[in-house]
């Protein structure tokens, strides 16, 4: 969704914008060809291989960018880092690349030989393969209650827990989808669609790296940090728990009040917002059939308030 992702950022030739989520630069590339020499875009990012291959993409824009390690979260203290103090837009987007999914070392993909799933290994917290191999069935329903399958969550705790008594620890992806698909799949199922072990992968990465907690943290620091009454916010997200996430987290950015309605306010909370999208906003037909991994992918965007209506 590039096409749709510029036209909502509204880029200005001399802003200053952010990608909260850099990867292999594609959108950070088609954002400073349309920044003038006035321009200059940040590029943040928690997985270190990612900076560095879009440090490689960006060198002919030597001097306009700046790359640095963080989550959605840091978004604030990036920007004190910098030294800039408002933004003229910023660009999260939720999903995970290509690169990430393809190397079978990081645990991302049901094939991986590994079984980590952090962004970041440097980060602290619990990797994928201590949270299959010392949860207790009800943390893991816990974990995989993102899915909203309740008595399949059930299924795929209790057949993890059986699988790894007696037995080592389960050491790949690639083994801990046999074991989850062979608790869930339903009987013809397997291969018709996607993996049957699909979301339940995608839950535990999820409680590897706080996904969650990320994306509406990076949200409200990048509500903060936009110029008022001009500054673009535009989320692109990959999962249902994702999209209602961003969707709830920006109509609370919009109405902020908590006062009873037939009461005056008293709280003091301004709308930091405008939501622009009235409802997500879904790829194309074409693009679907040129990239079918944007089926699930959803736009959301959103303008800062004015000064006065912060008032």
């Amino acid at each position: 969704m590039l096409a749709e992702t510029l036209a909502y950022l509204d880029i200005k030739a001399s802003g200053v914008y952010v990608d909260l989520t850099i990867g292999p630069a594609g959108h950070s590339l088609r954002i400073l060809e349309q920044l003038g020499p006035q321009g200059f875009l940040l590029g943040v990012d928690r997985d270190p291989e990612a900076l560095k291959l879009a440090e490689q993409r960006l060198r002919p824009c030597a001097g306009r960018f700046r790359l640095l390690p963080g989550r959605f979260s840091d978004l604030e203290s990036l920007l004190a880092e910098a030294g800039i103090s408002e933004l003229d837009g910023v660009l999260m987007d939720t999903g995970i690349s290509r690169d990430q999914l393809l190397d079978p070392a990081r645990g991302f993909s049901f094939a991986s030989s590994g079984l980590s799933m952090k962004l970041n290994p440097a980060e602290p917290g619990p990797d994928a393969a201590e949270i299959v191999n010392t949860y207790s069935v009800a943390q893991l329903k816990q974990v995989f209650s993102i899915v909203g399958k309740g008595r399949e969550a059930g299924r795929a705790a209790r057949a993890i827990a059986t699988y790894r008594e007696g037995r080592k620890a389960i050491e790949s992806t690639a083994e801990l989808a046999q074991i989850i698909a062979a608790a869930v799949a339903r009987p013809g199922s397997w291969g018709k669609n996607r993996h049957p072990a699909t979301p339940w992968l995608m839950a535990i990465r999820v409680a590897a790296n706080d996904e969650l907690a990320e994306i509406e943290g990076g949200l409200r620091a990048a509500a903060r940090s936009l110029r008022p009454g001009s500054g673009r916010l535009v989320v692109v997200s990959w999962a249902g728990h994702e999209h209602g996430l961003v969707r709830q987290t920006l109509r609370n950015l919009q109405q902020p009040c908590s006062c009873p309605p037939a009461l005056p306010c008293t709280c003091q909370q301004r709308p930091l917002l405008r939501v622009l999208t009235r409802k997500p906003l879904a790829a194309s037909e074409a693009e679907i059939h040129r990239n079918p991994a944007t089926r699930t992918c959803r736009l959301q965007a959103a303008v800062a308030t004015s000064l006065e209506d912060r008032a």
